[in-house]
């Protein structure tokens, strides 16, 4: 081998190792976002359980401050019928 057959394979062989590296470095970068993605994913399904529990609340404080101010009354005795109706199905539930 001549000395210019030496240079090009050792060229060849420090672009191979950048590329490995450069490789190894986007293998790291996602799995990090991997990682971020994940936990974005994980609060969102908390953010939306939380505003399922806050919708429900809302819905409990407007067919209480019907009630206690007398206006609304067939808002409350809706609601009233269908926690009935939910309370109802727990029972059937729990006696299976």
């Amino acid at each position: 081998m001549t000395a210019k057959d030496n240079a090009v394979i050792n060229e060849l062989n420090e672009k191979i190792e950048r590329l490995i590296k450069l490789y190894i470095s986007s293998l790291d970068k996602n799995r990090e976002k991997d990682t971020e993605i994940k936990e974005l994913r994980d609060r969102i399904e908390r953010m939306k359980s939380e505003n399922i529990k806050l919708h429900e609340e809302i819905k409990t404080l407007k067919v209480a401050t019907a009630i206690s101010t007398g206006e609304g009354s067939t808002e409350a005795k809706s609601r009233i019928s269908q926690l009935v109706r939910e309370i109802d199905k727990c029972i059937a539930l729990l006696n299976n």
